[in-house]
């Protein structure tokens, strides 16, 4: 009896050259041609290539924000033990405690020797196209609040004396706007102790220089104006790394024509 055939084995002709049996349904699949493998092989390559390199920005992206955010300090127990609180506005509501390095009333909360040279309220509009900047009186509850510490005490009376809810807090060095001054070319100088008028027109001349509408197309710029800031500032340990991203991509429209400066009342929302 003739054993049955399977792929591989074959006939020769009356010549002596092997013919290949016909293929039956439950033969292996058949090796592809060299040439086949090959060209497979290849594609796959340059898929595997392009992933990689498709990778690579985000990366990237990723360690620069990392780097930039590292950067940060933190204001630990911000919004600790607030009850009573204002209801909360549209858009986004910032504390910012404007200091100084070295003065005779330090700042617990922040390392080093600080004091505070100014304290003010950025509202921020819900299309973060537009913002208000008020500077709060130095005299008043507020800014000897700040110098207690705890942080929470400067929320608390922020939010008493403007009626306002306050979403997140900054501490920044006024140093830092010298800095980006000097970044962008702008030539303003500040002396510490000025009144809001000063402060206001000298952070005016600085942001003119900063926000300027070619900065989302220059990287580098935007990166470094970031990483001054970032070097200088402490922020809420409330605000995650997600919300900061989220806050600093929904600012990418803002121009400094669109800040607007002024002195806050009491009670004023």
């Amino acid at each position: 009896m003739t054993p049955p055939q399977t792929a591989g084995s074959g006939t020769r002709d009356a010549t002596g050259v092997r013919v290949p049996a016909p293929r039956h349904s439950w033969d292996p699949p058949a090796a592809p041609p060299p040439r086949a493998r090959t060209r497979r092989r290849r594609v796959r390559e340059v898929l595997g290539t392009l992933m990689v390199l498709s990778l690579i920005p985000l990366v990237a992206l990723v360690g620069v924000n990392l780097h930039l955010v590292n950067r940060l300090d933190r204001i630990d127990g911000a919004f600790d033990g607030l009850r009573d609180r204002p209801a909360a506005a549209p858009g986004e509501t910032i504390l910012l405690v404007g200091t100084r390095p070295g003065g005779r009333a330090d700042v617990g909360w922040l390392d080093g020797l600080q004091s505070i040279e100014s304290v003010m309220l950025v509202e921020v509009d819900p299309d973060g196209v537009r913002a208000d900047v008020k500077s709060l009186p130095l005299l008043d509850g507020v800014a000897a609040s700040a110098r207690t510490g705890r942080p929470a005490r400067a929320v608390e009376a922020t939010e008493s004396w403007a009626g306002r809810r306050v979403d997140h807090m900054i501490a920044i060095d006024w140093r830092t706007f010298a800095e980006l001054a000097a970044d962008n070319g702008v030539s303003a100088t500040y002396g510490y102790g000025s009144g809001t008028t000063a402060q206001h027109d000298y952070l005016r001349e600085v942001l003119e220089g900063t926000l300027h509408a070619e900065l989302r197309k220059q990287p580098l710029d935007l990166y470094r104006a970031l990483s001054t800031v970032a070097r200088g500032a402490a922020v809420d340990d409330e605000w995650s790394l997600l919300e900061l991203d989220r806050f600093v991509v929904h600012l990418r429209d803002l121009r400094s024509a669109e800040i607007t400066f002024s002195t806050a009342r009491a009670g004023q929302r």
